[in-house]
């Protein structure tokens, strides 16, 4: 016993230990058969300016060295508080928002603003921070910080502020390519400034969380007690959540993003046996500093292995931290109401009606939207209203782009409304399960990979990577038995997995990063006529094949055993309609990308209408997508005049605040 005993209480100094040995061996390696150790160590100090190998050691190599071990450790910190104040195993800077907040504020105000990043970049970064974080504690305030809950609308806001920052990306290149770099989060260092600017902030920062561990040990026994015990827990909690965000935002104006860090450290010392809250805090330093540590050796040889194309470290640790979350998950309940409980459309729901009557009303706003988009637009003389004699030369321009987003936003209604029905979740989504993010990255990877492939080409390639992301959320949560929060919250995990292989293509920053982010942003006005009408063809078999299996959706949520005894084949089912709805999710992220929430919004809009049998629903949705979607494609072009907006930008930040205002009306009942 007393060995075992010793056993477990060695684990955690030995696994911190081997992790700081791995990233240290792995960053000093190359240098150690350029120079003997010593010269190295005395290079960090007191270099011979004779010698180049020796100059790098003391400007590049230590500095960086030294921030991955600052920013680790300040981060690892940082996300156990955060766990602590929140009691919620899955809050970090990342899933609260903070680094997307201050990330949009940086390039805000590098753009409109800079005289505010003179004094200090600091302060813009804590704006955005509370910008970001206050989103989220506002939509979950009610809701009791639910975990499942905080992480979805954490998430939610982040994919919201990162599309802003695209936005702002796509349309000033020419003054922000840098930010591509600084965006993923590079710790490349030329000399000790920022480090020396960066350590006093960190170090006080942390003292300061140090001198809260007393109180804060209190919120362990819960609210009750702690208030009984005399703690203000509203403004220690607020207190604790400042140090936080100004932690998080020092390190976001120095490096960028570099995330998850916060998430892994804390989780990987709970799971190697920290208990008590002065151990968490303390490990989770320690872990967060040599993950960091490894992640940056891995970013190092690979930038070394692929032939010194600049691989940002805060892409290797968010590629770390879709799998890190996903073992988060392992094992979590939820003692919350759940806004993904499957109860929400029918309380959300008018009465069952026709469907003439909802269709009519969204046909005529859809052909309202194909008017304006043809007749009503800005030009160099004001806002102008065409006539109808010529309405066949502006087809030409508009009429591709307005097609390719009227058939997209229908095939996005179905493929929304049949993963909703197959999976059981509501708030499931293309989106937010990152089946769109899967299609785009196996897009990603073929456009890349040198092979000249046409639209067919990367349909088969977008199905096979929203497939596999399909599969893997099905293998996932069958453990918990197809759990609606537990699936959602694996799709957002994966999402972040593949989000961070996209980033990593973009951070080069040169004209081929702007062609593909101008098309992951949904530009509609990269669809030719061809390839306009090839989506109306795939659409129109996509959609037949989907009302075909109306039967399959409306059986199969009865379960296993009844389905089996009304003679269908489960297994087959569930293969056929995974099949469909990858092919669906990857026809629309050909052209709108793959973050634009019209999958979440339309199923929802048509259950809302009254539509609750599955074709009903279906073809509803269908119409729905189809107006939001060409709706966002006119308010693109023209809210900006002359610069056009990515269509599918403008549709993700209105799906956010479509999803901000689903969560208040869960809060309110």
């Amino acid at each position: 016993m007393s060995a075992e005993l010793t056993t477990r209480s060695l684990r955690l100094p030995a696994n911190t230990a081997l992790i700081w040995t791995l990233g240290l061996f792995a960053i000093t390696w190359p240098w150690v058969g350029k120079l003997p150790l010593p010269t190295l160590l005395a290079a960090i100090v007191t270099p011979d300016t004779d010698h180049f190998d020796q100059i790098m050691i003391h400007y590049a190599w230590a500095p960086r060295l030294a921030m991955a071990i600052l920013i680790g450790a300040g981060l690892g910190l940082a996300g156990a508080v955060l766990q602590q104040i929140l009691r919620n195993p899955l809050a970090s800077p990342t899933t609260l928002g903070v680094e997307s907040g201050a990330q949009l504020a940086i390039a805000a105000s590098s753009l409109y603003f800079p005289s505010l990043l003179a004094p200090s970049p600091d302060i813009t970064a804590v704006s955005g921070g509370v910008l970001g974080t206050g989103l989220v504690i506002a939509l979950t305030w009610r809701l009791g910080f639910s975990p499942v809950t905080v992480i979805l609308a954490g998430m939610v806001v982040s994919f919201v502020l990162g599309a802003v920052n695209y936005a702002l990306l796509l349309l000033n290149g020419e003054f922000l390519g840098h930010l591509f770099i600084w965006g993923a989060g590079s710790l490349v260092q030329n000399d000790w400034s920022q480090f020396q600017t960066l350590w006093p902030r960190v170090v006080g920062l942390a003292l300061a969380m140090v001198l809260l561990m007393r109180p804060l040990q209190l919120l362990q026994l819960g609210a009750g007690s702690a208030r009984a015990l005399g703690a203000r827990v509203i403004a220690l909690r607020l207190l604790a959540l400042a140090l936080v965000i100004l932690m998080t935002a020092c390190v976001v104006s120095r490096v960028g993003v570099v995330a998850f860090i916060g998430l892994a450290a804390p989780a990987l010392a709970r799971m190697l046996g920290a208990r008590t809250l002065q151990q968490h805090l303390f490990w989770s330093t320690l872990l967060g500093a040599g993950l960091l540590l490894l992640a940056d050796a891995f970013a190092q040889l690979a930038t070394q292995w692929i032939g010194g194309s600049l691989i940002p470290t805060g892409t290797t640790t968010a590629l770390i931290g879709g799998p890190m979350l996903l073992l988060a998950l392992r094992g979590m309940h939820n003692n919350h109401h759940s806004p993904t409980h499957s109860s929400e459309p029918a309380t959300l729901a008018l009465k069952r009606r026709s469907l003439w009557f909802p269709a009519t009303i969204t046909l005529t706003l859809l052909a309202a939207v194909v008017v304006l988009s043809l007749s009503w637009s800005p030009s160099l003389q004001g806002w102008q209203w065409k006539s109808l004699s010529a309405w066949p030369e502006l087809w030409n321009w508009r009429g591709p782009r307005l097609i390719a987003s009227v058939t997209a936003g229908m095939i996005l209604g179905v493929a929304g409304t049949l993963i909703q029905r197959l999976t059981g979740n509501v708030m499931a989504s293309p989106e937010l399960l990152g089946i769109s993010g899967g299609a785009a990255l196996a897009m990603v990877a073929l456009s890349l990979s040198g092979m000249s492939v046409g639209r067919s080409g990367q349909l088969v390639a977008g199905a096979i990577g929203a497939g596999l992301v399909l599969t893997l959320l099905f293998l996932i949560s069958r453990r918990h038995r197809f759990s609606g929060h537990q699936l959602l919250l694996g799709g957002v995990a994966i999402y972040v997995f593949m989000d961070a292989g996209i980033r990593l293509v973009l951070s080069s920053g040169d004209t081929e990063s702007m062609k593909l982010l101008n098309w992951l942003s949904g530009s509609t006005w990269l669809v030719t006529a061809s390839e306009a009408w090839a989506l109306v063809v795939m659409a129109a078999v996509l959609i037949a094949a989907a009302l075909l299996c109306s039967r399959l959706l409306t059986i199969l949520p009865l379960g296993e055993g009844s389905a089996q005894a009304l003679g269908v084949q489960v297994p087959v089912a569930r293969v056929t309609l995974l099949l469909l709805a990858a092919l669906l999710t990857a026809a629309a992220t050909i052209v709108i990308g793959p973050l634009s929430f019209v999958g979440l919004m339309a199923p929802h809009m048509a259950r809302m209408l009254g539509q609750q049998s599955v074709v009903r629903q279906l073809l509803l949705a269908a119409l729905v997508g189809a107006t939001l979607l060409a709706a966002a494609d006119y308010l693109s072009r023209v809210i900006l005049f002359p610069n056009q907006l990515p269509a599918g930008i403008l549709a993700a930040v209105i799906g956010g605040f479509y999803f901000f205002w689903g969560l208040s009306r869960h809060a309110q009942r």
